[in-house]
């Protein structure tokens, strides 16, 4: 029994270190990203995309972690919500990787992005979307997590919202518009860490 309540604690202050990061890391590449904007010179796309990836890494590891707590209010759900979660973090790793090897072997992600790497993004954000409304309304089931619940729909809200755009205009407008949602997903991955946190 000890054991069985050692390992709940140290899985709930998984889920809270690994929001608190994302958190943190994706208010930080919103300042990256107006320091970029109005910035004199031409700051590198890598100080604005590594703590991004970061922090999508550790939401994306923070939702997997969470598994267990949804598993016992919504399965088949819960489930589903890792099932994507894994796949958008497959996503997300390629996509590192290609603006990595742009960044370092040639001359970073200029104008309009290839169509490869476009997919990749569009891949990740449906997949994370998909991911987290999962794992959203699994926490809303119950009352006492309804909290959990409405605070991970804001990032499927920031990433609909975007991906709506880039279909109604382009890719270019949806990807323009994280000047303003990673701020949004910043605050509201770290007031998940305050609620886990709480919940301890």
């Amino acid at each position: 029994m000890m054991n069985t309540h050692n390992t709940a604690h140290c899985t709930t202050r998984w889920d809270t270190r690994l929001f608190l990061i994302a958190g943190c890391c994706m208010l930080i590449n919103t300042v990256c990203l107006w320091m970029r904007h109005f910035s004199g010179y031409q700051m590198s796309l890598l100080w604005a995309a590594v703590p991004a990836i970061i922090a999508l890494g550790s939401c994306t590891l923070g939702v997997l972690k969470l598994y267990p707590r949804a598993v016992s209010q919504a399965r088949k759900l819960a489930i589903s919500g890792a099932c994507f979660a894994i796949m958008s973090l497959t996503s997300l790793v390629l996509a590192s990787m290609w603006i990595f090897v742009l960044s370092v072997f040639g001359d970073g992600i200029t104008g309009r992005p290839s169509t490869g790497f476009a997919v990749l993004i569009g891949a990740f954000m449906v997949f994370m979307m998909i991911s987290f409304a999962f794992n959203s309304v699994a926490f809303l089931v119950e009352r006492t997590t309804r909290n959990i619940g409405l605070l991970l729909l804001v990032p499927v809200s920031c990433w609909a919202l975007m991906l709506i755009v880039a279909l109604l205009k382009s890719f270019e407008a949806g990807l323009s518009l994280d000047f303003y949602t990673n701020g949004v997903m910043g605050v509201a991955f770290l007031l998940v860490a305050f609620v886990l946190k709480k919940r301890q």
